[in-house]
């Protein structure tokens, strides 16, 4: 009888967290939900431009504009100094990792001193990569030299990206309100603005219901993993002969986290960034994702298997 009443209430649970995922999917059109993404990505980085916008007024929508706009302007400004110096060390790496013999190694550095005047000469580390690349006499050397590089690239990509989209988003949402203020009629300026505002906020509930729906959805993972691991240990402790079914569902557990880490993505969120997670520990967020997914569809799918089979035995 308690097992039945435990399988009910995590059917329960994981009908309710699929309800809420649908209705966060199904919420907005296309057009809402991309302004849905932009919206969250400003708020991530600088939630002061959206609160600035609710407040704002027809009146003094204009300011609101033009400061953004020069904020923006200057922003692109800096954002294509870091594009520069993310290329010159994209080339670099590119260059090195072609290094595949001693040889080639000798005959790279025999040119390098020349060759880096010209490759650094917009670098702001010019001197810190060719010491670095001074102190490289092997290839080992080389191998470790590139990794550092790589940890350093993935950093400088990774803040490049977001300040990017950000600046997307910034830009889009400008746009927008400049579409609004450059509107002949006083009455469809005020009714387009007020809009605006609606929509933005109904995205910040919109991101709190998101957000319950993570925390049931890793709820529900828990609980389930917890569990599955409880239930499987008692039953090898009982029975440890005839537990071989259970010890391989524990390694298809381990399977599918393996390979949710695998696949899962290391270009880091703009809110793993403000998070400052690591590519490693975001690997391992996407791969807790990913058990969760098809450890809560392997669930539903055994309640809903085992129902049916109870109900042909019952009827027969």
């Amino acid at each position: 009888m308690s097992n039945k009443i435990l399988k009910i209430v995590i059917f329960a649970v994981a009908i309710l967290d699929c309800l809420l995922a649908l209705v966060f999917s199904f919420g907005f059109n296309n057009d809402k939900k991309d302004q849905f993404v932009q919206v969250r990505q400003i708020e991530a980085q600088n939630p002061q431009v959206v609160d600035e916008l609710l407040t704002a007024t027809p009146e003094n929508l204009n300011a609101w504009i033009d400061s953004n706009s020069e904020t923006i302007d200057k922003a692109n400004k800096d954002l294509k100094a870091v594009q520069l110096q993310k290329d010159i060390l994209y080339t670099f790496l590119s260059e090195l990792k072609r290094i595949t013999s001693e040889e080639a190694l000798a005959d790279y550095k025999a040119k390098f001193p020349d060759h880096a005047a010209s490759l650094f000469a917009k670098c702001d580390k010019k001197d810190d990569y060719t010491q670095g690349f001074n102190n490289v006499n092997t290839l080992k050397d080389l191998e470790s030299y590139i990794r550092n590089l790589e940890s350093e690239y993935d950093v400088i990509k990774q803040n490049y990206l977001v300040e990017r989209n950000y600046l997307k988003a910034a830009n889009s949402l400008v746009s927008t309100a400049t579409n609004i203020d450059q509107t002949p009629s006083a009455n469809k300026k005020a009714t387009d603005l007020e809009a605006l505002q609606n929509d933005l906020r109904g995205f910040r509930k919109s991101a709190t219901l998101q957000n319950i729906f993570i925390i049931l959805a890793y709820c529900l993972a828990i609980v389930t993993v917890m569990l599955l691991l409880a239930f499987a240990l008692i039953k090898i402790v009982k029975n440890f002969r005839s537990s071989y079914k259970i010890l391989v569902v524990l390694a298809l557990l381990a399977l599918v986290v393996l390979i949710g880490y695998m696949v899962g993505s290391s270009t880091l969120t703009p809110v793993a960034l403000k998070n400052g997670m690591t590519a490693s520990s975001f690997k391992m967020v996407n791969a807790a994702c990913f058990t969760l997914y098809v450890v809560l569809f392997a669930a539903i799918l055994a309640i809903v298997v085992s129902a049916i089979m109870n109900a042909i035995k019952n009827r027969n």
